[in-house]
């Protein structure tokens, strides 16, 4: 048997043996394509008791932890978020692009992207269930110089809760890798349109809920490379953009666009892509 034959034959069984790994993994994730918009829990609330974030209570959002990824997102979704509101021309400061903006961070968690939305001049309040974890973000915020005169307002709330107090009180609204570890998805969206003002912008990022996303963000990502803590995602609380889209659309919103994203691990960086078959982001507008 020649060298290339040889080469040949180890290539077709790894092939074979990653197919079976593959369709028995498949086959032993006891998934559903419905998401439960119904399900038996608590209808008033958006808290999901059994969920990595709640469980694990006394997680230290540190950027170079391991939601590094979490926060390396930064670089593609606050530029989206930023482009979206305004239009910087040369010549102007980015630090103050965003001075006048009132915006509502919705699970904030360690605050990565209240901090950098900050940093452009926009008024930012943080909320989250996590008092924890908030306590950290509160320290951490509070010894950046960047936000001395700036610093954003962290509240140990959930959206429903905060959406009777404040109805139609920010300028944007921003939910950010949460809408997949909440429950009653619809009363989440209805709260978060319910904090905005008329006119005013709203944008989720989010995991579609794919076979593939649960193939590589569930299994590689968490089991394999690591890259996400283990249990981190539960492919069932995932959400197709069809559904977001519609729930916005209930709540007289027009949803403008809907970009897909990926993250490649072993270079860590975040790229757009042409598809949304792992990550999107969503932006829409509320009706006046």
């Amino acid at each position: 048997m020649t060298k290339m034959s040889a080469k040949l034959l180890y290539e077709l069984h790894t092939c074979s043996v990653k197919t079976l790994l593959f369709r028995r993994w498949v086959t032993n994730a006891r998934f559903s394509n419905n998401i439960h918009l119904n399900s038996k829990r608590n209808a008033h609330t958006t808290i999901e008791a059994k969920d990595y974030f709640q469980a694990n209570k006394g997680i230290q959002w540190d950027p170079e932890g391991p939601l590094k990824p979490l926060y390396t997102l930064n670089y593609l979704r606050v530029p989206y978020i930023r482009d979206s509101l305004v239009n910087v021309a040369p010549g102007e400061k980015f630090s103050t692009c965003l001075k006048g903006k009132k915006i509502l961070d919705v699970g904030c968690g360690g605050g990565f992207l209240s901090e950098a939305l900050a940093k452009l001049g926009a008024e930012v309040t943080g909320i989250d269930t996590n008092k924890e974890a908030l306590e950290h973000t509160k320290k951490h915020s509070s010894n950046n110089m960047r936000l001395a005169n700036n610093l954003p307002a962290y509240i140990p709330v959930t959206i429903e809760e905060h959406c009777k107090e404040y109805a139609e009180s920010y300028d944007v609204v921003v939910s950010s890798e949460v809408i997949d570890h909440v429950a009653q998805k619809e009363l989440f969206v209805e709260s978060c349109v319910r904090a905005a003002k008329p006119g005013a912008k709203l944008f989720f990022t989010t995991i579609n809920r794919t076979r593939l996303a649960q193939f590589v963000i569930i299994f590689c990502y968490e089991n394999i490379v690591k890259t996400i803590p283990k249990g981190a995602h539960d492919f069932n609380m995932f959400i197709k953009p069809s559904e977001l889209k519609y729930m916005l659309e209930m709540n007289d919103c027009f949803v403008e666009s809907t970009k897909g994203y990926m993250f490649y691990p072993f270079d860590p960086h975040w790229v757009w892509t042409k598809h949304k078959m792992f990550f999107y982001a969503i932006e829409a507008v509320k009706s006046n």
